[in-house]
């Protein structure tokens, strides 16, 4: 599963630390420009690159930049960054096909070249500039995926996803600074065409993209609520929160959570790994994340996890089953067994919210109540997604003056919530306009009625 690690809610990624002068040729700037007439030729090229740049010259940029990356490669990240820029730059504009294949094959080779001297970059970055692995590959799946299509015979989604799946492997063992939103789409975009092409192969590897896309655009946003300046917040949440939506609609889109399907798959392989606590954890989350966690294969994941370990995962699990069988006094135990196994209070905040939601679900709002208040007590962060939830809830009532307020106080409370709470009132609004259609109709469709019987008996007593 693609995690970053926790050093993730720092405003960029966690990096790979390095000594800021190690030990490597090119360390020093002048050193790293080559000597003699080499030096000076690579002086010009690069104060003309910049400039190129800067104008938007992109067949000059070219020029001067080709000669750079032959002859200095050290010269600076600016020749990679900016480089990389150049070349999408030129494939989008090029029309001859052999001339954009050409840019593409050197857009995924600077990529490459990068990687090859990424320790040698990295020691003279600055900190929040240096980069690891996964860094560096996921731009290049992105252009791959990007441009490959229209640049590339030998484009595959097959390629462009193995490339996402490596960058993933390498910010979860190296961490990173950051993905960008729109990489995250196109890399879940990539998986969906990979699904579409295998539903039932790819299904449970498509859940686990789904999740894992969905958890990195939320850790994301979460930065936004750090961010003291509120135009950069705000662009935190414009980066990430149409992404996130995008995943959302493409996976709903896509009914891989068809129930049937899960249960299918989960069945055999929960009994073949009912010792294996390391996958039944894992069949949990993407049960309880598709809403099969009120099925028995989910319960007998949890009975068997329960019994290796008990966890929150397993409690939570197993006090479903109990409240579905209409056991109240042993789901509310093992709903406590859950918090208190949790490690620490932002944990138990985020499993109350987590029991609020699935009481909602099931239509036990006065315990979803509960739950909501203990988990703002648990965590005053979170108080915005309990008014959210709060808000649900109110639009399940159909209370919708009440849920549009919460929505107001959600995006309020936290500026991640605002493009969900904006959502939420929109279709609150569309349904109370259908409502109202519905009503004049109907109240139009009444007086005609009322007409017309009025001139029914009219007419009988007429006859009499």
């Amino acid at each position: 599963m693609m995690k970053i690690k926790h050093t993730v809610l720092s405003l960029m990624l966690t990096a790979i630390a390095l000594p800021a002068m190690a030990q490597y040729e090119g360390t020093q700037w002048y050193e790293r420009i080559g000597t003699g007439e080499d030096s000076l030729t690579t002086r010009q090229n690069l104060s003309m690159f910049n400039q190129f740049i800067a104008n938007n010259s992109l067949a000059d940029a070219y020029e001067v930049w080709k000669p750079i990356m032959e002859k200095a490669p050290f010269a600076n990240l600016r020749i990679y960054t900016d480089g990389a820029y150049l070349l999408q730059s030129l494939i989008m504009q090029e029309q001859d096909a052999a001339k954009k294949k050409q840019y593409f094959d050197e857009l995924m080779a600077l990529y490459d070249q990068r990687l090859q001297n990424l320790a040698g970059l990295n020691s003279f970055a600055r900190a929040d500039l240096q980069a690891t692995r996964g860094d560096v590959i996921y731009p290049k799946a992105y252009c791959y995926a990007a441009y490959g299509p229209s640049a590339d015979p030998t484009y595959t989604h097959e390629k462009a996803y193995q490339l996402f799946t490596e960058a993933n492997k390498y910010l979860a063992e190296e961490g990173g600074r950051e993905v960008r939103g729109g990489m995250l789409d196109v890399f879940f975009r990539i998986s969906y065409e990979k699904y579409k092409a295998d539903n039932n192969g790819f299904r449970e590897q498509f859940l686990q993209d789904y999740l894992d896309s969905k958890e990195l655009c939320e850790k994301m946003l979460q930065l936004a609520k750090e961010e003291s300046d509120t135009v950069k917040a705000a662009r935190i949440v414009a980066e990430y929160d149409q992404p996130l939506n995008n995943i959302e609609g493409i996976f709903a889109e896509s009914r891989a959570a068809d129930r049937d399907q899960i249960i299918a798959i989960f069945t055999p392989k929960v009994e073949a790994n009912k010792d294996n606590l390391t996958y039944l954890r894992s069949a949990l989350t993407l049960m309880a994340a598709n809403d099969c966690d009120d099925t028995p294969v989910y319960y007998k994941a949890a009975e068997y996890a329960y019994q290796i370990e008990p966890s929150f995962e397993s409690a939570i699990a197993l006090a479903q089953k109990y409240s579905k069988e209409g056991k109240t006094a042993e789901s509310v135990k093992y709903y406590n067994d859950a918090l208190e196994l949790c490690t620490s209070d932002k944990q138990k905040a985020n499993i109350a919210l987590r029991v609020a939601s699935a009481m909602t679900k099931a239509g036990d709002f006065k315990n979803a109540y509960a739950y909501l208040d203990k988990a703002a007590q648990f965590n005053p962060d979170l108080k915005g997604k309990c008014l959210m939830q709060r808000a649900v809830i109110a639009t399940r009532n159909k209370n919708y003056s009440e849920a549009i307020s919460l929505c107001d106080q959600a995006a309020a409370t936290d500026i991640t919530l605002s493009g969900q709470a904006s959502r939420l009132k929109q279709n609150i609004i569309t349904v109370q306009a259908h409502n109202a259609e519905y009503a004049r109709q109907k109240a139009e469709y009444d007086r005609q009625q009322a007409e017309q019987k009025a001139e029914e008996d009219f007419w009988r007593g007429n006859t009499k």
